[in-house]
């Protein structure tokens, strides 16, 4: 049963002006432990995250993971200032449509088929489980499982047949062999792990309500304090309708504010600008727990998006991390990832615990990950190459 206070239970039904109900502190245990901090990791590591399908016709600033299939127009990874190399996109199904472009060095690995074509500017490399066709990876390698055609490289490796293509060749390679079911494995384990986050996340207790000072604005202010604080809305989409300014304070001193939205089908009014924000992805997670799709439409958003169950939709941007089931995405994905200050739950010991822990426990689940530390070194070596 969840605990979050919801603010349906108020007579507005959405709001309740003022300060917070409770003072703001430190996660609670949770028996799943590993997963929820797990989940948290991989929110760190990537812009965006589609545990499904992304069918995308713009740009992902930081590293994309997609655990489907990647589809659509021609698009862009690894953009942001400052990225440079390692394993920019991350597929585990088939990619088609237009071709993709990866900037700064940056590989890509593909579990199916590569169709749609890539251009990975700076050298990357390219790893295919399957046949790939159209990559132009200047003095980087490209690695095939299976066929390649038209494609340009310093040295491609494949294991089927080659044609039309340029570089120094090497038959027989099979060093790809097995990358789908690798990264599928990968995507499974996201799935269950950010899953059980949005589902932590739920149940913790509202610390602070949203106010309404006037007939335009609607302020999320955690105010000064530490910790993690939590915001509990009901009805995102009554909230802001007919409003025209969200604005939400920057959590200066807060290792987290978690909004948790309820509502299986959301989208968001056409009257409402998201105001004066940059910089929430770091700190500020909105959690749309319920949520089955989520429509953004062309509004901007601030804050990472956890939407594990939902088919996300947006053509402005998103700055933050993204997690979604299934994205169509026409808008930019900026970075700004979740970071979250270093932000973990501690592990029940042998029965539940529901006394928010003392200080010097707080201070060792601050530490760091070190239950996990071993299987999060070991995926990204997979995903990372």
């Amino acid at each position: 049963m969840r605990v979050a206070l919801t603010l349906s239970a108020l007579s507005a039904g959405l709001v309740l002006a003022g300060a917070g109900a409770a003072v703001a502190g430190p996660l609670p245990q949770a028996k799943n432990a590993a997963e929820i901090n797990a989940g948290l990791e991989a929110m760190r590591e990537f812009n965006l995250i589609a545990l499904k399908d992304l069918k995308s016709s713009s740009s992902v600033q930081g590293r994309t993971f997609v655990g489907g299939n990647l589809s659509g127009s021609s698009s862009n990874y690894l953009t942001g200032a400052g990225q440079s190399g390692g394993v920019a996109l991350t597929v585990a199904g088939d990619v088609t449509g237009s071709a993709k472009n990866v900037k700064g060095g940056g590989a890509v690995k593909v579990g199916g088929n590569l169709d749609s074509g890539a251009n990975l500017n700076g050298g990357g490399n390219a790893y295919v489980d399957g046949n790939a066709k159209k990559i132009n990876a200047g003095t980087g390698s490209v690695y095939v499982d299976g066929n390649v055609e038209q494609t340009n490289a310093q040295h491609i490796y494949y294991g089927g047949t080659i044609k039309t293509s340029n570089g120094v060749k090497h038959a027989g390679d099979h060093s790809q062999a097995g990358l789908q079911d690798s990264l599928e494995a990968i995507a499974a384990d996201y799935a269950a792990e950010l899953t059980a986050t949005s589902e932590y996340f739920a149940d913790l207790s509202a610390t602070h309500f949203v106010s309404t000072p006037n007939a335009q604005d609607v302020v999320f202010n955690a105010g000064a304090g530490s910790g993690v604080a939590v915001f509990a809305i009901s009805d995102l989409e009554t909230l802001l309708k007919g409003r025209s300014n969200l604005k939400f304070s920057a959590p200066a001193f807060y290792d987290a504010v978690i909004v948790n939205v309820a509502g299986s089908k959301i989208t968001l009014p056409g009257s409402i600008n998201f105001n004066a924000a940059s910089g929430l992805g770091s700190k500020v997670i909105w959690n749309f727990y319920e949520a089955t799709s989520v429509n953004f439409g062309s509004k901007n958003w601030y804050g990472s998006v956890l939407a594990p169950n939902a088919e996300l939709k947006f053509n402005n941007f998103i700055e933050g991390s993204v997690v979604a089931r299934d994205l169509v995405q026409n808008g930019e994905v900026r970075l700004g990832n979740f970071s979250g200050g270093g932000l973990s739950v501690a592990r029940f010991a042998d029965e539940v615990q529901t006394a928010v822990p003392e200080p010097a426990t707080w201070a060792m689940m601050i530490m760091g990950f070190g239950a996990i530390g071993a299987v999060i070194r070991r995926r990204r070596a997979l995903v990372d190459g």
